[in-house]
């Protein structure tokens, strides 16, 4: 199935996962960017269904520490594969309907696999377990990527008044 990025390509997972060393917050890519991985989640955690991986390159000086389950959105205008978790110097505010979940910390300018779609994959990214950062009134139905009060990225309501508040995904449910 294609994906947002470009057509799923069919390999073996990383050896030690999509979070590992091997592969995952790495100075030199491992893999070409904007690899899609799609996986099937047989529920043993969390919901059944597919997930989508994308390997993208993580750009974060001057935002806060990236740490799993933050929003990243792109941070170049030039560069299509250069994600960030910094409200300031993200590209978001162009109406950009790409966003990512971080799987782990990682290092400025550094590639690794963010998650990009489908149900969330507990069961290969533990990191990924719980709750997400929201905004305080985010209800069940379309989201989009917020800058939160923490001078973060997460995810919050559309406003519908906002032109470049674009829709990035469903919420099930509402903000616990």
């Amino acid at each position: 199935l294609p994906g947002r990025f470009g057509a799923a390509q069919w390999f073996a997972q990383p050896q030690d996962g999509f979070a590992g060393a091997a592969e995952h917050n790495v100075v030199t890519k491992a893999r070409p960017v904007g690899t899609v991985a799609q996986v099937l989640c047989v529920g043993i955690t969390g919901q059944p269904g597919f997930a989508e991986f994308v390997y993208l390159k993580y750009e974060g000086t001057g935002a806060p520490t990236l740490a799993a389950k933050q929003v990243c959105v792109p941070d170049s205008s030039t560069l299509w594969y250069v994600f960030t978790n910094d409200p300031d110097s993200a590209i978001q505010a162009t109406g950009c309907p790409l966003a990512v979940v971080a799987l782990s910390a990682m290092t400025d300018a550094y590639y690794g696999w963010f998650w990009s779609g489908g149900i969330c994959p507990e069961q290969y990214v533990a990191a990924l377990c719980d709750n997400f950062a929201t905004e305080d009134n985010l209800a069940a139905g379309p989201i989009c990527a917020h800058d939160l009060a923490a001078d973060a990225i997460g995810f919050g309501p559309i406003d519908e008044t906002a032109p470049t508040e674009v829709c990035i995904g469903f919420s099930l449910a509402a903000d616990a």
